[in-house]
């Protein structure tokens, strides 16, 4: 179980080392016994969070969900990438897989995560 975990938390840094040189930095990793592993990314000049949360193993639904969060003083706005990726001809019949989920942010929210404009 210990190796399964491991090289999924390698998987999620990996895909997502992109955020480094955003100025992102790892704000917390959660290891669970009967879950897929959880990364929080986060950006301190412009407050954007980019959170990969894992599912429970066996669980019928995706491995990982993605979410971007920004956080205002009175506000929170999310943005759930799977669900903006079935909103791309393109992107809504391709599995939800971290590889697939940096690929899509990468093409199509480099900005928000850039912290340049939201959607």
């Amino acid at each position: 179980m210990k190796e399964f975990q491991l090289e999924n938390l390698l998987l999620i840094l990996n895909h997502f080392y992109f955020l480094i040189y955003e100025h992102y930095v790892v704000k917390d990793i959660t290891i669970g016994l009967r879950s897929y592993p959880s990364v929080i990314f986060k950006n301190h000049q412009s407050g954007i969070m980019v959170q990969v949360c894992g599912s429970d193993l066996g669980c019928e639904c995706n491995n990982y969900e993605i979410y971007i969060i920004k956080r205002k003083l009175f506000s929170t706005k999310i943005i759930n990438v799977s669900k903006l990726m079935n909103d791309y001809e393109l992107w809504k019949d391709k599995e939800k897989t971290i590889p697939n989920y940096s690929d899509f942010i990468q093409e199509k929210l480099l900005f928000v995560i850039k912290g340049e404009k939201w959607l």
